[in-house]
């Protein structure tokens, strides 16, 4: 069994199947294409120790889901990405302030990735 589920929130097949195959190997990884679909999970009640998060989707974008989610005591506790294209320092300051733990900007090396996420999974 794989000690951490992890959901990926990006409305990027290729972004969600290539994270999904790489974390894979470590974690139970749930997908979601956007923030509806990604509630709709939370709420289920699925396992999730790790969220990642783009910014740039259609219907509600990655700030607000991340407000939602740090927002809501049942899943306030839980470490989020923000995995995003957007590089600039008022965006990072910005996902930073609504409660992400880290920012990591597309393109991004797969290794660094899945140690940047397995160090917030032993702080948390």
């Amino acid at each position: 069994m794989k000690p951490h589920t992890l959901l990926i929130v990006d409305d990027s097949s290729n972004i969600r199947r290539l994270l999904a195959h790489n974390l894979g190997r470590k974690f139970t990884v749930l997908t979601a294409e956007n923030a509806v679909e990604a509630l709709d999970i939370l709420a289920r009640g699925e396992k999730t120790d790790l969220l990642v998060v783009d910014i740039s989707m259609p219907g509600m974008d990655g700030f607000s889901l991340t407000a939602l989610i740090k927002g809501n005591p049942e899943y306030k506790d839980i470490p989020l990405v923000m995995l995003t294209a957007k590089d600039g320092s008022e965006d990072r300051e910005k996902g930073l302030q609504l409660g992400a733990a880290d920012y990591i900007t597309k393109p991004f090396s797969l290794d660094e990735f899945a140690e940047r996420i397995e160090a917030l999974l032993k702080r948390h």
